[in-house]
């Protein structure tokens, strides 16, 4: 399938709304009967779930680059930049299906309402892919996304994941239910709530870059491979995508490097697949990206990542930088939480290779709290089961020097 046209990348920042049209929290509600809860098909699950899918085209006329303070208002922001620290949190995988999932969601989602009494508090969740299971229905949003997350009183952005994209019809259209909740042209009623009042979110597209205070997230749609590494272009040509996304990407490194020098900005990749993993082989995709970063004049400080169900930190020499590649997958589905943390020395697989150093890995439900300040970079695990705990696992990047610490276990850097 060809894509459809896409806008020029790159484009200016402009606003994308008004901040007081949109509703969040409802911590008190009337829940839907089971008999009006339905699940999404599973139909023709395996042909259908390696066939890549278009990308859809950004909103037209929409700039690529959404400002924070366009949906937390200036005057939030401002209070951001005083305070010399933005905090938000960051998890993939949290759709459950309720036929299939281990645990609830919803086990996550409380921790991370929490975390929004405390200062200073998380401004935002940014979700790594896999809202709902297993093919990203429209009818499945209320029971696996706007329920669980009924009390998170903070915007959500997020980029898609495999199974919102997947389809398992060729007259179905790709991503159509997330558009209509993430992608919606300003921010208002969300016909898959259920009468639940959070508004939709109006980001640009699949993938845009969010600015805020101290940090651009670059966000990127990685298809809808279940089984193997994602895809973000064609990859010289291999696949039937196109280069938009591949041409975005590098613009906003293009853009963002002279910020970054200056010590402006930090800037973090966000996408669903993982580009380098402990438990897999060859991944075209971490090559793709790697060329586009190195075409863009700048890598990131750190790539975030979902799709696997479990907490993995790995670590790439890149001339001399520690790259962090940070895998959070496990904000409630499918997982099981009783198992043990790998020895701290396990040695990652032959094929991997020889820069990159697997520094962490658990298989427990959690999330991250990140942590920015204009010198410093926080990436912090909280896991929900009391035998890894908060703060599990964390890092701390120098953005001056680039130089990474890992932070004592239980205590949160910054």
């Amino acid at each position: 399938m060809a894509n459809t046209p896409t806008p020029p990348v790159g484009t200016t920042p402009v606003p994308t709304s008004a901040p007081g049209t949109r509703l969040y929290a409802e911590p008190k509600f009337v829940p839907l009967l089971p008999s009006q809860i339905t699940t999404g098909e599973e139909k023709k699950y395996d042909v259908y779930a390696t066939v890549l899918q278009p990308i859809p085209a950004p909103r037209e006329g929409a700039s690529l680059i959404m400002q924070l303070s366009d949906v937390i208002g200036q005057s939030a922001v401002d209070d951001i930049n005083t305070a010399g620290m933005l905090v938000f949190h960051c998890v993939g995988d949290t759709g459950a299906d309720k036929r299939n999932r281990v645990a609830d969601e919803a086990d996550v989602s409380a921790y991370m309402v929490k975390d929004l009494a405390t200062q200073p508090a998380p401004s935002f969740f940014y979700h790594l892919g896999d809202v709902v299971y297993e093919f990203g229905q429209a009818a499945d949003y209320y029971s696996e996304f706007y329920e669980p997350f009924c009390a998170y009183n903070a915007p959500i952005f997020a980029i898609p994941g495999n199974h919102d994209g997947m389809i398992w019809d060729p007259s179905m259209t790709s991503l159509q239910a997330f558009l209509n909740n993430f992608c919606t042209p300003a921010p208002g009623p969300a016909a898959n709530a259920g009468g639940l009042i959070r508004s939709t979110m109006n980001q640009p597209g699949v993938y845009f870059t969010l600015a805020a205070p101290f940090v651009n997230i670059i966000g990127l749609y990685s298809n809808v491979t279940d089984k193997g590494p994602g895809s973000i272009s064609s990859e010289g040509g291999k696949n039937n995508l196109t280069d938009f996304q591949k041409d975005f990407l590098i613009a906003e490194l293009q853009r963002l490097k002279p910020l970054r020098e200056a010590n402006q900005t930090a800037v973090i990749v966000a996408l669903h697949h993982p580009p380098f993993y402990g438990g897999t082989e060859d991944n075209p995709m971490g090559d793709d990206l790697d060329d586009a970063f190195t075409k863009g004049g700048l890598w990131p400080d750190v790539v975030l990542s979902g799709h696997a169900h479990l907490y993995e930190r790995l670590e790439r020499d890149i001339n001399g930088i520690k790259m962090p590649y940070i895998i959070a997958g496990c904000g409630g589905y499918n997982i099981t939480t009783s198992t043990q943390a790998s020895d701290p020395t396990v040695k990652v697989p032959p094929s991997m290779a020889s820069n990159t150093a697997l520094r962490a890995y658990v298989e427990t439900f959690g999330y991250l709290k990140i942590k920015v300040t204009k010198d410093k970079l926080a990436i912090i695990f909280n896991s929900i089961d009391s035998a890894y705990g908060p703060a599990f696992d964390s890092i701390l990047i120098d953005l001056l020097t680039h130089n990474v610490t890992e932070g004592a276990k239980g205590v949160e850097p910054l």
